[in-house]
């Protein structure tokens, strides 16, 4: 009991508790409401807190990897990292899990970059265009086709400099 005492008050000392009802909340509405950016912003605020220096040195494998991982506690959806596609692969797939939630509404597939964190705001933009593309390219394959089922999918891209999310919105 006293080690695990220890442990939750360092937590909560030192902030990393994860607040997991609005986290909850978050991901409810995106798979209801279609609102990503909320969710989206929760995980990059939760990167710029929380990133070591020696993970930010780790550029976007940190990045990808970070948001792969709370996105697979989320509830409503099953990501699939690196969905094969004609096209290419698309970074994440939020699969929705429409056989438990049959009113589900909305998928999405996310295309994320990650720069520098010195990139210029025309290498963003540069950036910016390239993922519109390969998010278009990537939602119209068959392989996404087949696992939205009634769901509408919403390609979204993301992008990073450095720790910082320049970058959330929808084609």
């Amino acid at each position: 009991m006293g080690v695990y005492t220890y442990l939750l008050d360092n937590y909560r000392d030192n902030h990393l508790d994860a607040d997991r009802y609005r986290l909850g909340s978050l991901e409810e509405n995106m798979a209801y409401d279609s609102d990503f950016k909320p969710f989206f912003q929760y995980i990059a605020d939760s990167i710029y807190t929380y990133a070591s220096q020696r993970d930010r040195q780790k550029g976007e494998a940190f990045v990808h990897g970070y948001t792969l991982a709370l996105t697979s506690q989320c509830g409503y959806y099953r990501p699939i990292s690196e969905l094969d596609n004609q096209g290419g692969y698309a970074d994440i797939f939020l699969c929705p899990l429409h056989e438990i939630y049959r009113d589900m509404e909305h998928s999405y597939i996310i295309e994320l970059k990650y720069l520098k964190p010195h990139a210029t705001d025309n290498e963003v933009a540069a950036a910016v265009t390239q993922a519109r593309q390969q998010v278009c390219r990537y939602a119209d394959t068959v392989n996404v086709e087949k696992h939205i089922a009634h769901t509408t999918l919403h390609k979204v891209y993301v992008v990073y400099r450095g720790v910082e999310m320049v970058a959330c919105e929808e084609v």
